[in-house]
C-alpha cells in the first residue's frame, strides 16, 4: 500500500510542528528548500517540471500518461493496468531484468500505480545515476517490445490480482458507489477491469492501446531533487524530447449529470462491518469556492473535534466506528464524500440523517479562524515532508497533476491560506442549503 501524505505527516508531525513557527512565519528557508521550479515544454509537447532540492544527493523523476480507466472502454476495461505490468518486462534493448536489477544495483527505486485518469511511472535514483535511470524510463515508456511468455504471465498475474481485491471489503465498497455516482461515464469502470476483459484481451490490442496513448504530448514529467537545472533539461530532451509526436488523438468528453437520489442504496456482501457511503457534489476545482470547500471538508474530517464526528458518536451508543470526510476532485467536477463504518446495518437511515443535518447547520456555523490556521499549517507541514521524500510527493501529487495540471498543485497552499471563515460559511451556504446527494451502504448478508 503506498503512503498518504496523513502516512507520513503521522510520522514526523510532532517534531516539525515545534519548528512551524520558525519554518513557516520567520521568512527562513529550512534546509533543503527547492531553490527553483522551471516549467518546459518540448516541441514535441513533452512537459516538464523541475524542482531542485539539495536535501540529498538523490533525483527522483515522475512521469504520469494520460492513461487509466477513463480513456477504455468496457471491452478494453483493464488494459491500463495491464500494460502498466507489461512495461516492466522488457524493450528492444534491456530485459526484465536489466530494467528491474538495473535501477536496484545502481542504488535507485523503481515502480509505477494506475489511476481512472492517468499511470504514473517513478525512480528514485542517486544524483549521479539519473543519466541511467532516465535511460530506463523513457525505454519502458516508448519502447516496450510486451515478449509474448512475459504477456501471459503478466494476464495471470494480473487476474490474480482482481481476485485477491475483489475479497478486499473497501474495494467492493468502492466498486459499488462508484457504479451508481458515476453511472454512465468512464469512472464508473473499475482500474482493474474484470477477469473477463483481462483474459480475453489480445497482445495486439494492448499495443495499438500503448501506441496511441504513450506518446510524448500525453505525458507529464517531474523532476525533484539534486540536480543543476540545464543539465536536467538537456537529459530529458534527450530522452523525452526528441520522440516523435503521436499521429493519434483519442479525446476524452465526459458530460456529468450529479445523480442524486435522496436515498440510501442497499448491497449485501460478506462483511461483519457495515459501511455508509454518502456522496454530495462539490466546487469545481477552478471555482472560487474551492478552496474555502476544501476548508469546510478538512474540518468536518478532523476526528474528535469534527462537529459531524461529535454528532454521530455522541450518547452511550455512538452510531458509527470511524469516519472520512474528502474531496474526489476530477477534472469535470468535484464531490464531497463522507464514509462511515458501523456494526449495525440499521444504523444506516440514522447516520444520513444525522449528517445531512451536520452539513446543513454549517451554512450558518461561526468559523473559529485559528481552527483554519491549524489546517493551513498542518497542509504546510506536510508539503515540506513530501519535498524531503522526494518520490512521496510524486505519489501524493500525481492526482492532482493529472486533473489541474502543475499550476493546480503550485497554488493549493497559497489559494488554501487566504480562505477566511466567512467564506467558508459561503461556501457551506451556497453548495449545503438544498442538499443534493446518493447514498450507499454495503451491508452484511442476513
Amino acid at each position: 500500500m503506498k503512503p498518504s501524505s496523513k502516512d507520513i505527516a503521522r510520522l514526523f508531525l510532532p517534531m516539525l510542528l515545534m519548528l512551524m513557527p520558525v519554518l513557516i512565519f520567520s521568512g527562513c528557508k529550512y534546509k533543503g528548500a527547492p531553490n527553483s521550479v522551471i516549467e518546459k515544454t518540448f516541441p514535441n509537447g513533452f512537459k516538464v517540471i523541475l524542482k531542485e532540492n539539495h536535501a540529498s544527493p538523490m533525483i527522483a523523476s515522475i512521469v504520469m500518461v494520460n492513461a487509466g480507466s477513463k480513456f477504455e472502454n468496457d471491452a478494453t476495461n483493464g488494459f491500463t493496468h495491464l500494460l502498466e505490468h507489461l512495461n516492466f518486462d522488457g524493450t528492444s534493448t534491456k530485459s526484465r531484468i536489466d530494467i528491474n536489477e538495473g535501477i536496484k544495483n545502481h542504488g535507485g527505486y523503481i515502480n509505477a500505480f494506475t489511476r481512472k485518469d492517468a499511470t504514473t511511472y517513478l525512480i528514485l535514483m542517486p544524483s549521479e545515476f539519473i543519466d541511467f535511470g532516465l535511460d530506463i524510463q523513457s525505454d519502458q515508456l516508448f519502447g516496450s517490445t510486451f515478449p509474448e511468455d512475459e504477456f501471459e504471465k503478466e494476464r495471470q498475474v494480473v487476474t490474480e490480482e482482481i481476485r485477491k481485491d475483489y475479497d478486499d471489503l473497501n474495494y467492493r465498497v468502492e466498486m459499488f458507489n462508484d457504479s451508481l455516482v458515476f453511472a454512465s461515464t468512464p469512472y464508473a469502470r473499475t482500474v482493474l477491469g474484470s477477469p473477463k476483459s483481462i483474459a480475453e484481451v489480445s497482445r495486439q490490442a494492448v499495443i495499438d492501446y500503448y501506441k496511441s496513448q504513450y506518446t510524448p504530448e500525453k505525458m507529464l514529467a517531474i523532476a525533484i531533487g539534486d540536480f543543476n537545472p540545464d543539465s536536467m533539461l538537456a537529459l530529458y530532451q534527450k530522452y523525452f524530447g526528441s520522440r516523435p509526436r503521436g499521429t493519434q488523438s483519442r479525446e476524452v468528453q465526459i458530460n456529468y449529470s450529479f445523480p442524486a437520489s435522496g436515498q440510501i442504496h442497499y448491497r449485501q456482501t460478506d462483511t461483519k462491518v457495515s459501511t455508509i457511503t454518502i456522496t454530495y457534489p462539490a466546487p469545481d476545482f477552478r471555482s472560487k469556492d474551492y478552496y474555502a470547500f476544501e476548508m469546510l471538508t478538512m474540518i468536518l474530517n478532523a476526528n474528535e473535534t469534527s462537529p459531524l464526528y461529535k454528532a454521530l458518536t455522541e450518547g452511550e451508543k455512538p452510531l458509527i466506528q470511524s469516519l472520512s470526510v474528502s474531496l474526489d476532485t476530477k477534472t469535470e467536477f468535484t464531490n464531497m464524500v463522507v464514509s462511515a463504518m458501523t456494526d449495525d446495518a440499521a444504523n444506516a437511515d440514522e447516520i444520513l440523517k444525522i449528517t445531512n443535518k451536520s452539513l446543513q447547520d454549517m451554512t450558518s456555523q461561526t468559523i473559529d479562524p485559528e481552527e483554519l490556521n491549524r489546517f493551513i499549517v498542518k497542509a504546510k507541514v506536510d508539503e515540506y515532508l513530501l519535498e524531503e521524500r522526494l518520490h512521496y510527493w510524486g505519489i501524493i501529487k500525481a492526482p492532482y497533476l493529472a486533473v489541474g495540471g502543475y499550476g493546480f498543485v503550485k497554488s493549493y497552499i497559497d489559494n488554501l491560506s487566504a480562505v477566511t471563515p466567512e467564506e467558508v460559511r459561503k461556501a457551506a451556504a451556497t453548495n449545503l442549503s438544498d442538499l443534493k446527494y446518493i447514498a450507499t451502504a454495503v451491508v452484511p448478508n442476513t
